[in-house]
């Protein structure tokens, strides 16, 4: 058992994009006051997200096709470049303590391993490729290298925000419509390899993964809603826009 505070695991079910951030900011200023860490699990509706380094060059889609989908387009103030959250998608996001000096490098593999445990409880072999980020399959019969889960993460004042993504049975044709994490490559899901997994089961897997890899023990528990007055005038949450209502639909 470990001597640090538990993470404490909620599951969400489906989220708005921007709900989820506002949490996140929310949840992080009570970690940073002393509460107990957070892992919240959930799925959005179809959304793209930017990073920091990206770019909507990386976005194949025009915005008047993606709003009349319904899909919305974000500018978001993690690291990496665009990906996409949608239906059939397990998105976590851990608010955990970092420190001071943080070792961003370690919590990515902590996020990567934790990953690699969760396909791997399915029955299959994930792994990460030597300057790339997430986790990756081989696709049957071909053995084409495919991406099964994103990561991108913030740290603010030594606590993590966003996180991961792992597609479950998730439409694999939306990442056509960008160049994921800003160059192409094949993607997978548990759905495309021929397992029939639903999300909260995922989210289960992962919580308990995700703890063991940080040393923590974790415990499922409700959130508090965010309310207005947690949310730091100048967070990025604040001025987040739909790029897709630039749009002039046709």
């Amino acid at each position: 058992m470990s001597d640090a505070s538990p993470l404490r695991a909620t599951w969400l079910a489906r989220v708005d994009y921007l709900e989820g951030w506002r949490l996140q900011e929310a949840v992080a200023g009570r970690v940073r006051a002393g509460a107990d860490e957070r892992l919240l699990l959930l799925e959005h509706d179809a959304v793209y997200t930017i990073g920091r380094r990206g770019t909507t060059d990386h976005l194949l889609a025009g915005f008047g096709e993606l709003r009349r989908d319904g899909t919305s387009v974000y500018r978001v103030d993690r690291g990496g470049d665009i990906t996409y959250h949608g239906p059939g998608q397990l998105v976590g996001y851990p608010v955990t303590r970092l420190g001071e000096t943080p070792d961003l490098v370690r919590y990515v593999r902590a996020l990567e391993g934790a990953l690699i445990d969760v396909v791997g409880s399915y029955g299959i072999v994930g792994r990460t490729e030597r300057g790339k980020t997430g986790v990756w399959v081989d696709l049957p019969g071909s053995g084409v290298p495919a991406k099964i889960a994103a990561i991108g993460v913030r740290v603010s004042r030594g606590v993590t925000t966003h996180g991961f993504a792992l597609n479950v049975s998730t439409d694999l044709a939306a990442f056509e419509r960008m160049v994921p994490c800003g160059f192409a490559h094949a993607v997978a899901s548990l759905e495309r390899l021929g397992i029939a997994a639903n999300v909260r089961d995922a989210a289960g897997r992962a919580a308990v993964a995700l703890a063991d890899r940080l040393g923590r023990d974790f415990v499922w528990s409700d959130v508090e809603p965010a309310r207005d007055d947690e949310i730091a005038p100048d967070a990025p949450v604040r001025c987040a826009a739909d790029l897709t209502g630039e749009a002039v639909a046709v």
